[in-house]
């Protein structure tokens, strides 16, 4: 599978909520770093990636970039929390046909204020 579709599978597979495709795009051992947790394999951020995609009402493709490695994405998850809209970058590594890398920054400040209320 090429890198565009691969990425493309990945990510209209979690924002549909079909999270069985979504893990089979991942690498077992991925490396996730994000704004607000870090994780060394697709099963633990898959199992978060489950409770995040709860509040989000919608996901809107702003840009997108491909290489033979990787891609990035930017997007705009609106959200049924205080947050509201979060502005997202992805960036992921593909290595052997599979995502082996994601680095996911937004500005997570408000969640975190959430989490702690």
């Amino acid at each position: 599978m090429d890198t565009r579709k691969l990425i493309e599978t990945y990510h209209l597979a979690w924002t549909s909520g079909d999270f069985a495709t979504a893990r089979n795009s991942l690498a077992g051992d991925l490396d996730f770093s994000g704004s607000m947790d870090t994780f060394t394999n697709a099963d633990d951020f898959i199992a978060a990636l489950t409770r995040f995609r709860q509040m989000v009402q919608s996901v809107e493709l702003l840009r997108q970039f491909y290489n033979e490695t990787g891609a990035a994405l930017l997007y705009d998850c609106h959200t049924a929390s205080p947050a509201g809209i979060i502005r997202t970058a992805e960036f992921f590594t593909v290595t052997a046909d599979r995502i082996s890398a994601i680095r996911l920054v937004f500005d997570a400040t408000i969640l975190r204020q959430a989490m702690q209320a």
